[in-house]
């Protein structure tokens, strides 16, 4: 299968990605991409969390630089301008001041408070129930319609319990509701199997998450790109249709459908 968007790319402002910005671009056209959108970590106010997300004071110079280099490709390539995203109660003020000088967002729930607590490095069914909520809110609050790694909670847990699923169907039931892509992210590949109580298995993209995705649920994939090359290895949509194959998915053809 071939995709030819992603929407889901870094940049070495991140401090956790590497390579030009223009390699990621360049990277885009060699595979035969027609749209490359950028969603670089946001940034939250008064906090600064190193190796996680960029700094507050690079936000303006990326938006800046991504706009330029925008107009510059735009005969070759669309470039998008946005954000990777996590919803919080006391940010959703500045959150949607932020929507407006970009793109689009995403959302990526890496941590349950903005300034620590990282869901990849633990957490129980009552932290499970709260990160399906947090992208639940994002999405009515109408921030994104594109809902990034959605099993991630699977990388800071070792057994999938009732609560485990209680959070999929709030997150599958959400984004039906509000018409958002469920991203089978290609990047969870990277830690290998773990040890999980059922057996081996990837965090993410987790088979018992998408048992609860229906055909009224579109479906896209993300690279996740934190490196050029990535966006050129196609095998890892390969590894993971193949993880996946005992599922119908309704995959999304058109981005635009969700911007």
């Amino acid at each position: 299968m071939e995709q030819n968007f992603n929407l889901h790319t870094h940049t070495t402002r991140c401090h956790h990605a590497v390579g030009r910005d223009e390699q990621y671009i360049l990277a885009a056209i060699e595979a035969g991409m027609k749209t490359i959108g950028f969603s670089e970590h946001m940034a939250y106010p008064h906090v600064e969390i190193a190796a996680e997300r960029m700094y507050n004071r690079d936000v303006q110079e990326y938006l800046h630089t991504m706009y330029q280099l925008k107009d510059k490709y735009k005969d070759q390539i669309e470039v998008l301008v946005g954000f990777e995203i996590e919803y919080y109660d006391d940010q959703k003020d500045y959150l949607l001041k932020m929507k407006e000088c970009c793109d689009y967002m995403i959302i990526g729930q890496h941590f349950r408070y903005f300034d620590g607590y990282n869901y990849d490095y633990f957490n129980n069914d009552e932290d499970v129930l709260m990160y399906a909520n947090q992208i639940q809110s994002a999405l009515e609050l109408g921030l994104t319609r594109y809902i990034a790694h959605p099993d991630f909670f699977m990388l800071g847990r070792r057994q999938w319990t009732p609560a485990c699923d209680k959070a999929s169907q709030i997150i599958v039931e959400a984004a039906k509701k509000y018409h958002a892509v469920l991203e089978i992210n290609l990047n969870g590949l990277r830690y290998g199997k773990l040890y999980y109580q059922d057996g081996l298995a990837y965090p993410y993209p987790h088979p018992e998450f998408f048992k609860h995705v229906t055909k009224e649920n579109k479906v896209c994939f993300g690279y996740d790109a934190h490196h050029p090359t990535t966006l050129l290895e196609h095998q890892r949509i390969d590894i993971c249709l193949d993880l996946l194959k005992d599922y119908d998915f309704n995959f999304l053809e058109d981005i635009h459908e969700i911007l």
